[in-house]
């Protein structure tokens, strides 16, 4: 969340990939919100709930959030230009998690339940 926003987008990069790999096991543990762990362990699922609830709870301490998100979105594809405020870091590391939430979204989407047997 507090990562610069190319670091933010190398590490989704990464994620995606692999998600996108066709192995049992990475899409079982990347992909599959029920499965089951070891006490203690987390998935990526468990991980993006506590990220968002953590994201959900700093939006709304910032004045005005859902504008600023919306400027900070359009300044990242470059519809108009980059200017500096207050929370660009926080509030580009929202549209970095909710475009790799539709990524990994498509790729669950595609690829489908892992083949078990038969």
């Amino acid at each position: 969340m507090s990562r610069p926003y190319s670091l933010n987008l190398q590490v989704t990069s990464v994620l995606s990939q692999l998600a996108a790999f066709p192995h049992p096991h990475l899409h079982e543990y990347l992909l599959d919100p029920y499965l089951s762990l070891a006490p203690g362990c987390r998935s990526l699922f468990s991980v993006l709930v506590r990220v968002i609830g953590e994201l959900m709870q700093r939006l709304q301490r910032v004045p005005h959030a859902r504008a600023k998100l919306l400027l900070v979105r359009r300044q990242l594809l470059g519809l108009v230009p980059g200017e500096q405020m207050d929370h660009s870091v926080l509030l580009k590391a929202v549209v970095v998690l909710e475009e790799f939430c539709k990524e990994l979204a498509a790729i669950a989407l595609v690829k489908g339940p892992p083949e078990g047997p038969a």
